[in-house]
């Protein structure tokens, strides 16, 4: 392997890595402004799960940003295909995201239950959206996207018709069966971390409460991965055949197709089995140091199985970031659709120099946040209620 296919994985990597990051540490953040409205049965019970992950949210969030950030960096075709074809499906995050800052800071400014009440909704519909529409965009990408290059390099998405060519993909016709079924399984992922942030850090009901969701939702989120991996298994997936030069002619890959060809990496890569293994184990621990009364064996292990299924994600489509229903041949993959070798480069030292400062930041704010070792409560609230959120 050359010096610039080397780049390009590591390109790759960095990618995951950043949308992992976000999944981990976002994650828990979505998964308590999910859980806001069915998990706290008072306004003292709710501003505790608000309260409690109120110090970190707007910083977990920004890891989003740098996911967008790096895949504008490292694949600028997959940005410029995926931003502008799937523009109403983002659109729709960014919406749903606005709701976040507004409802954290507003919410307890009003004594008023209808108002507080309003907020809470607010805060779930800017939690549960995000994480469902980029499972049900993962679920398509394994199911390909109707795209095609003229000989330019200009981008085309197809509406309703093969014939009628438009600036964005019909957004419901995202919405299929599997599509769908991933889409579940990232709003449980979300669900399991968050309720095990929340068995970490409150005392009392929130406390109780976050216990039995996540035993239920640890069998779940096991129950719904198994069954996306065997649906997966019966689909059409496809397969590159590697060139000589694939940036010569980026629109011009030898891609085929085959029932079950989405697993072709695991019997090339049996390691990779790892993945799925850890997304299971993980999910399976978090159920049983639950159990236990465990809680930040728990919070590990639902981060276990977070990472375990993104790798999965990431492992059975690579090399492909794009597959193409309507022109198999011009798929963005790992290979094509990356900056120059210079760029690359580039990147890469501003990463090996700017990861470890973010991850030092992060980690000597989350100690400070957790070195005071206090968990919150409904005594909390009441004894700081003009102090907190």
């Amino acid at each position: 392997m050359d010096m610039f296919s080397i780049l390009q994985v590591l390109g790759w990597l960095v990618v995951g890595l950043v949308m992992t990051i976000f999944a981990l540490t976002g994650g828990f953040d979505f998964g308590a402004g999910i859980l806001l409205p069915f998990l706290g049965r008072t306004d003292a019970e709710r501003r505790v799960i608000i309260n409690t992950v109120g110090p970190t949210w707007d910083g977990n969030q920004v890891w989003l940003i740098t996911a967008g950030g790096a895949i504008f960096a490292i694949w600028p075709r997959v940005y410029a295909a995926s931003f502008s074809g799937l523009y109403f499906a983002f659109l729709l995050v960014l919406w749903a995201l606005f709701f976040r800052p507004v409802a954290f800071e507003y919410r307890s400014k009003l004594t008023s239950a209808k108002w507080r009440s309003f907020w809470d909704w607010g805060l779930f519909i800017g939690s549960f959206i995000p994480p469902l529409i980029v499972g049900v965009g993962i679920g398509n990408l394994f199911l390909g996207l109707p795209f095609q290059f003229d000989p330019i390099s200009l981008r085309f998405f197809y509406g309703s018709t093969m014939t009628d060519a438009s600036a964005v993909i019909d957004l419901f016709k995202l919405l299929q069966p599997f599509a769908l079924l991933c889409g579940v399984v990232s709003i449980l992922m979300m669900v399991l971390h968050g309720a095990s942030y929340l068995f970490l850090r409150t005392h009392g009901e929130v406390f109780h409460r976050s216990k039995k969701i996540i035993q239920w939702v640890s069998i779940l989120l096991c129950i719904c991965f198994a069954i996306g991996g065997i649906w997966l298994s019966n689909l059409v997936g496809y397969h590159w055949t590697p060139s000589v030069n694939p940036m010569a002619n980026p629109l011009t890959n030898t891609v085929t197709s085959s029932v079950g060809g989405w697993f072709a990496n695991y019997h090339s890569y049996p390691l990779m089995m790892l993945a799925p293994f850890i997304g299971f184990i993980g999910a399976i621990n978090a159920f049983i140091f639950a159990s236990k009364i465990r809680p930040m064996l728990t919070f590990i292990s639902s981060g276990m199985s977070i990472f375990g299924i993104m790798a999965t994600f990431g492992f059975s489509l690579f090399p492909f970031i794009m597959p193409s229903t309507i022109a198999p041949q011009q798929s963005l993959l790992v290979w094509n659709s990356s900056s120059s070798t210079i760029s690359l480069i580039g990147i890469l030292i501003t990463a090996i120099i700017m990861l470890p400062i973010i991850f030092a930041y992060t980690a000597f704010v989350y100690k400070k946040l957790w070195g005071r070792d206090v968990k919150m409560s409904e005594n909390n609230v009441n004894q700081h209620t003009h102090e907190l959120y």
